[in-house]
């Protein structure tokens, strides 16, 4: 559907193998599959905006958007759903003509690789915990009593990221991967380890005791932009306000070229200066987000499922811009995600979590490949892909995940794993089996057996 209406119509074979309507066509566009990556095969948002209802065009409504549209012909009366077999409808004049021509090429832009961008480690976590103590009572706690149980929610968290690498944290909800970015930014402190940025150990210290220069070289894109931008103040009061907080600019004129400059930067009209959150569609309000995270000119920029809430339009334009800012600021990337098909397009390294610790980590495509860890190899069977080419393990995990409060002991993920080997998996912690290029699993498995594995994507026939 568009705008209100039906544009195509079939079976599901029918539709994704070959999308006829140019909308149907470019919603694909904007949609990570295993054969698309960031640098060659870039995601390409449909352009313009979805009209309002009371401002319509003449003759066929998808026409200011798109790119087979032709003046006089596209326009020139309401169009009906055409047949296109027994079983498809395509509401496009040019279906026919369309299916003949060779795709368009993806629009490329030349963004510079920044000078700041380089090998050195920007993080370094090092047996990182996070545990919250849990009460029997009320008035034990009042007491000061020692009989307390623990939430573990991170558990020995080691990894690095580097300057300007994305580096993606994976796993299910209540994986411990939103509380490890809690403690990055100072909303929380760690328990035991190290969370060492820029040389300097920060899990201790809340964000109450990190001065401005801290303050602005580390930054969150957040994941619903309705809850951080204030619905009170303009998109230039909200940018301007970080730029004058962490010093980048100081003289109001100075400010406001800085607030345009970023403006442009995440693509939106300079316009958009004086307007509100409330007069912003959710792709938009998330851009102002991304602009008020980079106007301190940050070395790492925290994302916590920044493009989950949006259509897939809008998520394409957003990842895009993620990656054109981070190519040219050097910024290192910090994406926390459940959608491991964006994590596949966008990221240099992935970690994946279960249950407040690490089972495996390593470059993007070690770990979207075999050997993989068994946790990993459930999640990859997850990720819906919008392609008919392409086979797909299913695999379904059984039982619910454990509870922090009473992790299992040995491997934690022994207790859902189609691949448990038997008492050593529920008695003994898995060690880490190195696979080369810092790619780690932590598993009983042999890598040679893990290797052994049919990969979970593979080409149909």
């Amino acid at each position: 559907m568009y705008a209100g209406q039906a544009v195509e119509e079939g079976t599901i074979d029918q539709i994704f193998a070959a999308p006829r309507h140019p909308y149907t066509q470019g919603l694909f566009g904007c949609i990570p599959t295993p054969a698309r990556d960031k640098s060659s095969r870039p995601l390409v948002p449909i352009r313009g905006q979805l009209p309002l209802p009371q401002a319509r065009p003449q003759g066929c409504w998808f026409g200011p958007r798109c790119d087979h549209f032709q003046a006089g012909r596209c326009d020139a009366a309401p169009v009906p759903m055409l047949p296109a077999s027994e079983t498809r409808g395509v509401r496009c004049l040019r279906w026919e003509e369309i299916e003949h021509l060779p795709p368009a090429p993806a629009p490329v832009e030349a963004v510079p690789v920044a000078a700041a961008a380089n090998d050195q480690p920007v993080l370094e976590v090092a047996a990182m915990r996070k545990h919250y103590p849990i009460y029997d009572n009320s008035i034990a706690a009042l007491l000061g009593s020692d009989r307390t149980r623990w939430v573990r929610a991170n558990e020995a968290i080691s990894f690095e990221a580097r300057g300007g690498q994305t580096v993606a944290i994976v796993g299910e909800s209540g994986c411990g991967k939103s509380t490890f970015a809690r403690v990055l930014m100072g909303l929380e402190t760690a328990t035991d380890g190290t969370v060492s940025f820029r040389g300097t150990d920060i899990g201790r210290k809340p964000v109450q005791r990190r001065d401005a220069k801290l303050l602005s070289s580390l930054q969150m894109v957040f994941q619903n932009p309705n809850d951080t931008l204030n619905p009170s103040m303009s998109v230039g009061q909200q940018i301007g306000r970080v730029i004058r907080k962490f010093g980048v600019k100081k003289g109001r004129r100075e400010v406001e070229e800085e607030v345009l400059r970023l403006l442009d930067l995440v693509k939106l009209p300079r316009a958009f200066i004086d307007r509100k959150p409330r007069q912003l569609s959710g792709g938009q309000k998330q851009r102002v987000g991304i602009a008020r995270a980079f106007a301190g000119s940050p070395a790492m920029v925290v994302a916590d499922e920044p493009v989950s809430a949006l259509d897939v339009s809008v998520q394409a334009a957003v990842t895009g811009l993620l990656v054109d800012i981070q190519r040219r600021s050097g910024t290192t990337l910090l994406f926390i995600s459940h959608d491991l098909g964006v994590v596949r397009y966008l990221a240099d390294r992935v970690v994946v979590m279960y249950l407040g610790q690490i089972m495996e980590q390593g470059t993007t495509d070690a770990v979207f490949q075999p050997p993989y860890h068994p946790y990993t190899e459930a999640l990859l069977a997850a990720v819906p892909v919008a392609d008919p080419t392409i086979e797909k393990k299913r695999i379904i995990l059984e039982g619910p995940l454990p509870s922090p409060l009473d992790p299992p002991r040995g491997c934690p993920f022994h207790t859902r794993c189609p691949r448990k080997l038997g008492g050593i998996c529920e008695s003994e912690a898995p060690p880490e089996r190195a696979n080369g290029d810092g790619h780690v699993i932590r598993c009983h498995i042999p890598l040679p057996d893990l290797a052994a594995v049919e990969p979970v994507l593979g080409r149909a026939g």
